[in-house]
């Protein structure tokens, strides 16, 4: 897949310009795009290579958690920033009322500046879409919400 396709998705709908991916390939497999840091895929057998970047499987592409932890800070729109109590709802896997200037979709979930992953608004409500395997539940967070765990 070609990077420019990939930085249109994630420059029209989170506003991260196009100089954010310059060192960064991307290669379509299956319903996935993957990213990796080599110029172009290694001629090996491999399960896969890099990290799954975006989902394809839906009607609109989905980030991976793990594509905006990396490039979340450069973007510019759709972008939610929580206060303390809403991140740890958000990391518990929480949904959540809340009326945000953001597009109906999938938006950039941070706290104090650190992006946490990605989540799902609709109609005034946020959806975590962190995978189930990285939450983490209420007694588990307190240190890492007040900067313990940087």
């Amino acid at each position: 897949m070609e990077r420019a396709e990939v930085a249109e998705m994630m420059g029209s709908r989170f506003g991260i310009p196009p100089e954010a991916f310059e060192a960064v390939s991307f290669f379509l497999r299956g319903r996935n795009v993957w990213a990796f840091s080599l110029p172009e895929v290694p001629d090996l057998d491999y399960e896969a290579v890099g990290l799954r970047f975006i989902s394809l499987r839906g009607r609109v592409p989905k980030p991976s958690t793990y594509a905006l932890q990396l490039f979340g800070r450069f973007a510019t729109k759709n972008v939610v920033d929580l206060s303390s109590d809403q991140a740890r709802k958000f990391i518990a896997g929480e949904r959540q009322s809340m009326e945000a200037d953001l597009e109906d979709g999938y938006v950039v979930v941070a706290h104090q500046g650190d992006v946490l992953g990605c989540g799902l608004y609709s109609r005034g409500e946020l959806i975590s879409q962190l995978p189930k395997e990285r939450r983490i539940g209420e007694g588990g967070i307190e240190n890492l919400l007040e900067g313990g765990g940087r």
